[in-house]
């Protein structure tokens, strides 16, 4: 059972997630909690394997809030119907960026 409320972004603005160290894209938060978050992408990622990730998250006056993360990505399913990748991450390192964009995110609700 989940100990956490999860936000989804179906109807927010899409948050873009890339390598922090490579830059290159990843994919798309698809929910998110105070302990991790689900990715959808074009690409697998390995399950056990640590992550160092970017959140690109869009702000009201048009510019973009960078909130790095350490990820360890926990399972991996394929959603054959969209062509792509879910995957699960928790946390590994939490930052004081990453938990002041979930509690922004619980006070637009």
């Amino acid at each position: 059972m989940r100990r956490h409320r999860r936000f989804n972004f179906q109807h927010i603005s899409r948050i873009q997630v890339s390598n922090r160290l490579s830059g290159e894209p990843l994919g798309y938060v698809a929910d998110i909690s105070i302990e991790g978050l689900r990715l959808l992408a074009a690409h697998p990622l390995a399950v056990g394997g640590c992550y160092e990730l970017r959140l690109h998250v869009p702000e009201p006056d048009g510019g973009e809030r960078q909130v790095d993360i350490v990820v360890i990505c926990q399972w991996l399913c394929r959603n054959k119907e969209q062509g792509r990748f879910e995957m699960g991450f928790e946390l590994d390192r939490p930052s004081k960026d990453f938990t002041r964009l979930v509690a922004q995110l619980v006070a637009r609700r």
